[in-house]
């Protein structure tokens, strides 16, 4: 029952949102709030404001009475692809125009000198991309795809002594997954699977102040997600061989990866703060994403290797209070593909990428507004390897992949 209406909630989020993979490497997300897209995501070390729920929820201590923040980050993806025809020459296809949403909301009460709380509502996944169905040579692997996630996230945080604190929590992730694509170049037709699951992680921090330095550490573990839908087969011609039109139960399981994340802050002066983060995110536990179809003659499996790689993302932050009310920030952020180059697809037309991020702050009496803007450089894609092992992948590459990103957050302390 209790994971029947976190569902609900779950969905109720989704409603008002899509993630976009444009902005991370993989499908994993960290946009957390507009202040952490303007530091870059250092906010481990940091982790002073609601957001650290997400980031490193042991550093929730540091926060006085209750306080609430409330936001969302805007993301605009582009990106080409290249794809080589059977005759040797090329076609180029533009990404569709598309705005997507990644909603944040955060609470903190602070019980006593030595107890906190905290929740936070956020999405450590998510995958957004499409292409025009007639005019995309690669519409047979792929031409629209959506995958959204909501995290939903209470955490209880203690302080060890005057200078350590310790958290944990339990994170509900509810999945929600639409991926459409050409059916048989030689029988037509179209193919659109739907579905979604939810599974459970724990979530850990630690936070350590030493004089002028800042030494977090943030944990997300784990999750399977078991999920359910339904593949719809329409408009094919009829082939002995081939599934007919029609629905389709359909169902698949995979591991989301657990995150570590890694803070370091440095304060020359009160003023001014700089902090180094590196998140390890274990995509090894991604090996597949296979598929199981429900038909008259029996269960019918549809292979879908991935066999990715654990990645690294890397940060550097800085921030500055020109006075009581005025912050400015920025940063810049590498973040590494972990795609293998056997099985790339046009989901995610992009490798390696370049973050570089920037934003303001106005504190006035008890409300704070963050605003915040990312530009994401995506470098290429080459698909060469990927022929002859994913269906409907032609050589070729991407190119010219940015991501605008824009975030405000505001916030209230009590």
């Amino acid at each position: 029952m209790k994971r029947h209406f976190l569902s609900i909630v779950a969905s109720c989020v989704l409603l008002l949102a899509v993630a976009t993979s444009a902005s991370a490497a993989g499908f994993a997300l960290y946009e957390w709030s507009a202040r952490g897209n303007a530091l870059g995501g250092t906010l481990v070390g940091r982790a002073d404001d609601p957001s650290a729920v997400a980031y490193n929820p042991a550093g929730i201590t540091q926060l006085e009475g209750t306080q609430i923040a409330v936001g969302v980050s805007l993301a605009s993806p582009f990106s080409e692809v290249v794809t080589t025809n059977p005759d040797s020459s090329t076609t180029t296809t533009d990404s569709k125009d598309a705005l997507f949403a990644i909603p944040h909301f955060y609470v903190t009460h602070k019980i006593n000198d030595k107890w906190s709380i905290g929740f936070g509502e956020f999405s450590r996944f998510g995958l957004g991309f499409g292409y025009d169905k007639d005019d995309f040579p690669g519409a047979y692997n792929v031409y629209d795809a959506t995958i959204q996630t909501v995290s939903l996230n209470p955490n209880i945080a203690y302080k060890i002594t005057d200078r350590l604190s310790a958290a944990v929590g339990l994170e509900y992730i509810y999945v929600d997954v639409a991926i459409k694509k050409k059916y048989n170049k030689l029988l037509g037709g179209t193919s659109k699977l739907t579905g979604s699951g939810d599974g459970v992680a724990l979530t850990a921090g630690l936070h350590y102040k030493l004089d002028q330095w800042r030494f977090g550490v943030g944990y997300h573990s784990q999750a399977k997600i078991d999920a359910d839908g339904e593949t719809k087969i329409s408009g094919a011609a009829s082939h002995p061989m081939a599934l007919p039109n029609g629905t389709y139960d359909t169902k698949t399981s995979i591991v989301l990866p657990d995150m570590i994340s890694f803070g370091i802050t440095y304060y020359p002066i009160e003023e001014l703060s700089f902090e180094f983060a590196a998140i390890n995110t274990r995509w090894s536990t991604y090996r597949n994403f296979d598929l199981f179809l429900d038909t008259p003659a029996g269960t019918v499996p549809v292979a879908q290797p991935k066999d990715w790689d654990d990645v690294w993302r890397f940060s550097l932050g800085a921030e500055y209070d020109i006075n009581e009310n005025w912050t400015i920030r920025g940063s810049y952020s590498y973040d590494e593909a972990p795609e293998n180059a056997k099985y790339v697809d046009y989901m995610i037309p992009a490798a390696d990428r370049h973050l570089i991020g920037a934003g303001v702050g106005y504190k006035v009496n008890n409300w704070t507004i963050d605003v915040a803007y990312t530009y994401i450089i995506a470098e290429s894609v080459d698909y060469d390897d990927a022929v002859g092992n994913v269906t409907g992948v032609s050589a070729g590459k991407s190119q010219n992949g940015v991501t605008h990103m824009g975030a405000v957050t505001v916030g209230y302390a009590f």
